[in-house]
């Protein structure tokens, strides 16, 4: 019954001071709603790039050239030649079980018609669609058969096919890549940018045309390598380097890496942002927590003759003590809620407005997480009682003859 009738006197005290109770309010719901959206818009980021990544394969080796230091160069003189084809063929002879795709990359000037584009042209396999997730939309992608006879062959990315041909399906058309002729048998599905790469402007050309008809050796850059099981990766990925040094030669001239790392990168560089910016939100709510304090401070000495009076007819010193630290409590879970509403409503919005500023614009935006929801009333709600405890303190010590002279 007390505590019925404390709550009513603070929601009364509150109401009777509507615009400095709001005001007070204000520092706990702009840190609530902080807390919230910061969260919610790095967590819809991470979301993003993760599957921005698994969109492009899984359980994926990367192999390329290391650059070697001078002394390496001197060590390793004539005998670091890079990657090669041959590596390709030893390592899908080695490991039967895993994928190895080759990767040359070309700058090409491309033509068709009276329309040219300059861009990337990448010699590869037919194993390519499958370990980077990437199929074809209409025709077909590469063949073994066009890797054994060195084919003219060339599959178009959306936006390149539409650069060249616009509307019309470029399906059995010819085009020019440098100085020779083409012929288009397939044309990719959409991809979207990814990680700043235009996917829908990438050119396939088979890897031993690159190699034989117009790089003139069998250089590549890169292998994409694709492991059946998750947990042999790291297994995998230091079996594979031992080996290709070993083939190398005994020098070690590349680097492998997996797509854990790639996503481990990403997953540290998220947390750096959940620290500064879930910092800033904090620092918010203590400021809204001082707020709180010092608003108290000046009930406390506006209510020091009331509260004399209840002393004088009874009132115990907790009694005292439990109304101010309501009041405080108060402001807090009613900040704290209106900050829940504002800063899901922020998220999302302000979520949509990140989203179209990034690369691949539209493909992601705000995640809001119960946990989140928790964490910040609850920091909300500690903060009104920590901060509030102070001045409710102050107020029931003090002397009813005192307070009934002030």
């Amino acid at each position: 019954m007390i505590v019925r009738t404390i709550i009513r006197d603070s929601f009364r005290n509150l109401l009777g001071n509507l615009l400095r109770s709001g005001l007070t309010m204000l520092g706990v719901i702009i840190g609530v709603a902080s807390v919230i959206a910061m969260i919610a818009i790095v967590e819809g980021g991470q979301l993003w790039l993760v599957q921005s990544i698994e969109r492009l394969g899984t359980n994926l080796l990367f192999v390329w050239k290391k650059s070697l230091t001078n002394e390496e160069q001197r060590q390793f003189a004539g005998r670091s030649l890079g990657l090669r084809y041959s590596d390709v063929l030893s390592v899908q002879t080695r490991f039967p079980h895993l994928e190895v795709v080759p990767i040359i990359a070309l700058d090409q000037q491309m033509k068709a018609g009276g329309r040219s584009f300059n861009g990337e042209v990448t010699g590869t396999s037919p194993a390519y669609q499958d370990v980077r997730n990437f199929k074809s939309a209409i025709g077909r992608f590469l063949s073994p058969s066009d890797l054994d006879e060195w084919k003219r062959v060339v599959v178009l990315g959306k936006d390149v096919a539409e650069k060249l041909f616009g509307s019309e399906s470029p399906l059995g058309k010819e085009m020019k890549i440098g100085d020779q002729r083409f012929t288009v048998v397939g044309r990719m599905q959409a991809k979207g940018t990814v990680y700043g790469t235009n996917y829908d402007e990438m050119v396939f050309i088979p890897v031993t045309t690159a190699m034989r008809r117009i790089q003139g050796d069998d250089k590549i850059r890169s292998m994409t390598i694709h492991v059946p099981q998750r947990a042999e990766m790291k297994a995998v990925s230091r079996e594979l380097h031992t080996y290709l040094i070993q083939h190398h030669d005994g020098v070690d001239d590349i680097h492998v890496r997996s797509q854990g790392e790639f996503l481990n990168a990403v997953d540290r560089t998220i947390w750096t942002f959940r620290i500064v910016l879930g910092g800033i939100a904090i620092v918010a709510l203590l400021v809204g927590g001082i707020g709180i304090m010092n608003i108290m401070l000046v009930t406390v000495t506006e209510r020091t003759k009331e509260i004399g009076l209840r002393k004088a007819i009874g009132a115990r010193r907790q009694d005292i003590l439990l109304q101010f630290l309501v009041e405080s409590t108060t402001i807090s879970v009613i900040g704290g809620l209106m900050g829940v509403f504002f800063g899901v409503l922020f998220a999302y919005g302000f979520g949509d407005f990140v989203a179209s500023a990034m690369p691949g614009g539209g493909d992601w935006g705000a995640v809001v997480h119960p946990s989140a929801i928790v964490v910040a009333f609850s920091f909300a709600v500690g903060v009104g009682v920590f901060f509030g405890l102070y001045p409710a303190i102050k107020a029931s010590g003090l002397d009813p003859a005192e307070a009934l002279r002030y």
